[in-house]
């Protein structure tokens, strides 16, 4: 029991570094002009996402939805701008939730488990996420049959 405690705030201290390092390099390209958009150095952004990605990939507990859903490390990067894209660039409760949604294994499975189709289907996920977050639930969002 001890032991998963400590490995979680561990691991909250360790999202709450990675989140800041993020935000810091993503607010570093989003001042520039264009020109420094495009020429700018990623390398320590690129770096700090993969990072994050190793957390998510190697999360004990997110290796039920990574096998079931055939989770790539490419598909967990790709997941972060997409969810800041869809709205979910935003803190709820602590959690920098485009971030943090990849990093649990119920918002985790809540994003792959379908493909959604549309926008009002892509909004919808992302308001679920936020309020997930928001509301400090813990529970599963879907059920899910990983026998």
């Amino acid at each position: 029991m001890f032991g998963e405690l400590f490995r979680s705030l561990k691991k909250s201290s360790k999202v709450k570094k990675l989140t800041k390092e993020y935000l810091k390099f993503r607010r570093d390209l989003s001042s520039g002009t264009a020109f420094d958009i495009l020429t700018a150095d990623t390398t320590a952004r690129d770096n700090t996402i993969n990072k994050i990605v190793d957390m998510a990939y190697n999360e004990p507990n997110n290796q039920p939805p990574i096998k079931k859903f055939k989770i790539t490390r490419d598909k967990l990067a790709e997941t972060i701008p997409y969810l800041e894209m869809l709205g979910c660039g935003q803190y709820a409760k602590g959690h920098y939730v485009a971030i943090s949604s990849i990093l649990y294994p119920q918002t985790l499975e809540y994003i792959f488990y379908e493909n959604r189709k549309n926008r009002v289907e892509k909004e919808r996920m992302a308001i679920d996420l936020i309020n997930y977050f928001d509301e400090s639930n813990t529970g599963n969002i879907v059920d899910i049959d990983y026998d």
